[in-house]
């Protein structure tokens, strides 16, 4: 990715997309392991926790960089196959 300050542009090759789409992804996986949440789709029941502030977070990041991971929240995607 690079950033042009003069013409206030960014350009991204697909591979790099991919690859960050990845790493996010990743991310959203070792935080429900790290809290004990199964990979699979699931229904939240209470108060948010902190993973799924965290998992909330990756997925506006990537929204704000134009990658759709397919959810609003962390507890919509199904990560078993990812």
């Amino acid at each position: 990715m690079k950033y042009d300050p003069m013409k206030n542009r960014i350009t991204i090759t697909t591979e790099e997309a991919q690859l960050a789409a990845g790493c996010l992804i990743y991310a959203l996986r070792s935080i429900r392991e790290l809290a004990g949440l199964t990979l699979d789709k699931y229904e939240r029941t209470g108060l948010l926790e902190p993973a799924d502030h965290a998992q909330r977070g990756i997925l506006e990041a990537a929204k704000n960089l134009g990658i759709d991971l397919g959810a609003e929240w962390g507890n919509q995607l199904d990560l078993r196959e990812s």
